[in-house]
């Protein structure tokens, strides 16, 4: 009967809310297909839209969304399937059907979700990256919504570590947003998971970002925000994870930036804060004995350093260091510096950014 689901999930005056009260007093998604306008009218806040939904009722725009899924090797998950990611499932309006590409089964005990800003400073995107690579190499699932800025650095971090990334999109795969993520969603597709509550067809909207952010709560374990301000999607996502008694993060920011005002807000008002993996990971015993990556992923990870190199190395963060910090600190000339620099963006270690500054790489 899951293709009643599909049905009813094309129709548009039923919201995740109506949907949840249909399937709480119907026997079965047939009989909601079924229903009558009287039958449906009775129901609590379905009056004024009782005749929409049963007019809007399609056989064939059923049976088209089934084939144009099949076509474009699109899988559909529903409710009523074995598949449904079971920590999604327990929401209070978990969504009925899920179009996903890529890896249909989410480990939902190892889902991280990293989330913020769409305008991002270079430091919050480090940060995401860095985070969302030491999630990723610790076996756990990071999941975001494919955003410009925190959510892209944050899939990038996860895809650079190999790691298996969950995105959430805030429209139908026939929209994907935002087009210059294009590659971005290939990349997850081949590693990891793309899914969407949308039809096919449904275009992105101011109101559908808000609306997916509860499955990407949902479908966490805890979510971490690394920059939002006060008016912010990222804020909306944590509002929920709270609701759905997830655990929420927060990677405390400069008081003078906006991007941070956020973060900030939801340490003060008692989230935990973030510095590394292991703030993280320490919220979740079954999962504290990830804490620490094998010896020789640690060693992979930073090559033989000679002492100077080494110690260039550790100046650098992920705030923008000058050459002639490093110069004056280390004692070096600008010609010393600089091939010290040159060998650490060779080793991929670092990179250089405006102005002769240098950052680390995550």
């Amino acid at each position: 009967m899951g293709q009643y689901l599909v049905g009813l999930n094309l129709i548009r005056h039923i919201n995740p809310r109506r949907m949840a009260i249909l399937l709480d007093h119907f026997p079965s998604t047939q009989a909601i297909w079924e229903a009558t306008q009287a039958e449906i009218a009775v129901l609590p806040g379905f009056a004024a839209v009782a005749a929409q939904i049963v007019s809007e009722r399609s056989d064939e725009a059923m049976e088209r969304e089934l084939e144009n899924a099949e076509e474009k090797g699109i899988q559909l998950v529903t409710l009523l399937d074995p598949e449904y990611p079971p920590l999604l499932r327990e929401i209070e309006t978990p969504p009925p059907v899920l179009y996903v590409k890529g890896d249909l089964n989410v480990d939902t005990t190892r889902t991280i979700g990293v989330v913020g800003t769409r305008r991002s400073s270079g430091y919050g995107r480090a940060v995401a990256s860095r985070l969302a690579y030491g999630l990723g190499r610790l076996g756990l699932i990071v999941v975001s919504g494919m955003a410009g800025g925190i959510d892209t650095a944050a899939h990038k971090g996860a895809l650079k570590a190999s790691a298996h990334t969950v995105a959430v999109l805030g429209a139908g795969f026939g929209h994907l947003y935002p087009a210059s993520n294009r590659g971005l969603a290939g990349r997850i597709e081949g590693a990891g998971t793309l899914l969407t509550e949308y039809p096919l067809d449904m275009r992105p909207a101011r109101w559908t970002f808000p609306q997916r952010n509860r499955i990407l709560s949902g479908i966490s374990r805890g979510v971490v925000v690394v920059e939002a301000p006060a008016r912010s999607g990222a804020l909306i996502t944590a509002r929920f994870a709270l609701e759905q008694g997830r655990e929420v993060f927060a990677v405390p920011g400069n008081l003078t930036s906006t991007a941070s005002t956020g973060p900030n807000r939801l340490i003060k008002d008692g989230a935990k804060l973030v510095e590394d993996t292991g703030d993280i990971i320490g919220e979740f015993p079954d999962l504290s004995a990830l804490i620490h990556p094998p010896a020789e992923q640690a060693q992979a990870k930073i090559p033989s350093l000679s002492e100077q190199e080494r110690g260039v190395y550790e100046r650098i963060g992920l705030e923008p260091v000058h050459i002639d910090d490093i110069i004056s600190h280390g004692g070096f000339s600008p010609t010393e510096a600089a091939h010290i620099l040159l060998r650490l963006q060779m080793a991929d270690l670092i990179r250089e950014v405006e102005g002769r500054r240098y950052i680390r790489n995550p």
